[in-house]
């Protein structure tokens, strides 16, 4: 018994001293393997994690097929020429989602996964259940946004945060948000009815706004902060959104209770038709499908023994260094995403 008990204890130092190790180098997030006796594979999230899927949600449109020409067991060619029906040997193909915000009353917004990552799209305008059981009949950040799809100016915004969780800001502790900025309060009035606050990016005032989340019959409206920014060639957008629960205000401090916060990066990324990402260019935007297909025009790629091909962003496609490659044994590739570890292991 102490003899298995010490190579348990033996087997799981090795685990934990392998698992150190690796969580300090770089990372591969595989896909499923392929080879080359498959005149066609695709891969999505459920095969592919380096693929954007948010399980929680059920969401996740990304996929990416090859079609293989001029193949031998030891090598093939993805074509950068359209075949009869108009495909080349690599296509990308992607649609945004509805999302529910963290905070339900703000009804949902569009979520893309692109290039293995989520950016936000679009506000929508439907009127989710739970709003209408809260009889909120109007999508806020909707309705406050002149522009509300960032495709139809062929754009996308990483989306920074989308939480609900409750905290507090004081006068001396401003809510601290992506980007730079930081929402402060500048004062509560004597009867906790109204907040006047400070939005601020990099130390700089960019917005003051009132809202009155202590007023009788208080809207979504009274209780929610907004910033609208111009991004890129669109303007007018909801960027940042924080929704204020109460408001204190006290002899030595002001203080209120946050319990929804959304915010999309004001730098978009442009999706342009005929854009390169790697060797791939963009073939189309569709805003009213808002739906996104690239592929890799100009660019054909060879499949042989040991590469390791850049193929979008930090997307890859590797290929086996085996030693047996024949009819039975094709030539084996996986695609992987780059993923740098930032934990580290015990000293």
């Amino acid at each position: 018994m102490k003899k298995l008990v010490l190579t348990l204890l033996i087997a799981a130092s090795v685990l934990i001293s392998a698992s150190a190790t690796y969580a300090q180098s770089d990372e591969e997030i595989r896909s499923q393997m392929a080879n080359l006796g498959a005149a066609e594979f695709t891969w999505n999230a459920a095969n592919f994690a380096g693929l954007y899927y948010d399980l929680d949600k059920d969401l996740g449109t990304e996929q990416i097929t090859f079609r293989l020409t001029q193949t031998t067991p030891e090598s093939s060619a993805l074509s950068d020429m359209t075949d009869a029906d108009g495909n080349r040997g690599i296509f990308y193909t992607t649609s945004a989602q509805a999302k529910q915000f963290k905070f339900k009353p703000w009804g949902e917004y569009m979520a893309i996964g692109f290039l293995g990552d989520e950016y936000f799209a679009a506000y929508d305008e439907a009127v989710t259940p739970f709003m209408q059981a809260a009889l909120i009949m109007v999508p806020f950040l909707y309705d406050k946004s002149k522009v509300r799809n960032l495709m139809a100016n062929e754009q996308l915004s990483n989306i920074l945060i989308d939480d609900d969780t409750e905290r507090i800001i004081a006068g001396d502790e401003p809510l601290k948000l992506k980007d730079g900025y930081e929402l402060a309060i500048k004062s509560v009035n004597a009867n906790e009815t109204k907040v006047i606050l400070e939005l601020k990016k990099d130390g700089e005032i960019v917005d003051t706004k009132i809202i009155a989340p202590g007023v009788d019959g208080a809207t979504l409206a009274d209780k929610t902060y907004y910033y609208k920014k111009n991004l890129g060639n669109v303007g007018d957008i909801v960027t940042i959104a924080v929704h204020v629960k109460n408001v204190f205000h006290g002899t030595d401090y002001d203080s209120a209770t946050v319990d929804g916060i959304f915010q999309v990066s004001d730098k978009p990324t442009s999706v342009k038709p005929d854009q390169q990402f790697g060797i791939m260019s963009i073939r189309t935007v569709d805003p009213a499908a808002m739906a996104i297909a690239m592929d890799n025009k100009d660019n054909q790629v060879i499949l042989s023994k040991n590469k390791d091909i850049s193929l979008m962003k930090d997307l890859h496609i590797k290929t086996a260094n085996q030693n047996v490659i024949d009819e039975t044994n094709p030539l084996r590739y996986y695609l992987y995403k780059e993923a740098k570890c930032d934990c580290k292991g015990p000293a």
